[in-house]
């Protein structure tokens, strides 16, 4: 664009001090189960805004081949956007809805809620600028499983505290390694909070 100043790049700060609180046990088995959640469920979740550029699509379909495979999976899709009604369409013609919940746009200030009642945060998106839903995932100490995009790069230590994607097959390859072993989604937990710390403002 013809510019020739220096530039210097400045991330919007983000205050993770509410990411702290925690979720008993107890509390997050009465959240799961009034959102209708199975007790023996495995929980992905992703959080944002439903849009196209969020290619929400592509995990829809990568979460209905998954199914084939474990049928103890819920997708829960937390937020609200134009996309929705293409989401819930889609999801009726995989043949998966029952798996899938759409809570809806929610409060900020409940969000961490959210995010902890999840056992893995997943994401299809390769337009964020910022990607400050995946910080917020880790700082609630959730593995990730995301699209392979250049965000990612201080985000997500793949094999530490998630993985990164770039096909049906590694996304199944991936999701299976996160459920199967829970001694590593514990560490994971502990790295994502880590690593979301060196975000925090």
């Amino acid at each position: 664009y013809g510019i020739t100043t220096d530039i210097q790049v400045v991330p919007s700060g983000i205050s993770l001090e509410q990411h702290h609180y925690r979720l008993s046990e107890q509390e997050r088995a009465v959240k799961r189960r009034e959102l209708g959640i199975p007790e023996n469920h495995n929980v992905l979740l992703n959080l944002g805004r439903l849009g196209t550029e969020k290619n929400l699509g592509e995990l829809l379909k990568f979460f209905a081949k998954s199914l084939q495979y474990d049928p103890y999976l819920t997708f829960l899709i937390v937020g609200d956007g134009p996309d929705k009604t293409n989401l819930e369409k889609q999801a009726e013609e995989l043949g998966i809805s029952a798996h899938i919940i759409f809570t809806g746009m929610v409060s900020p200030q409940e969000v961490q809620n959210y995010y902890q009642l999840a056992d893995v945060f997943v994401n299809a998106s390769t337009s964020e600028t910022q990607g400050l839903t995946y910080i917020e995932a880790a700082a609630n100490g959730l593995p990730l499983l995301c699209r392979k995009d250049p965000c990612l790069d201080a985000v997500i230590k793949d094999g530490v505290n998630g993985y990164e994607y770039t096909s049906l097959e590694e996304f199944e390859e991936f999701l299976g390694d996160i459920l199967m072993n829970p001694e590593w989604r514990k560490h994971a937990s502990e790295e994502s909070e880590k690593i979301a710390e060196s975000f925090g403002k």
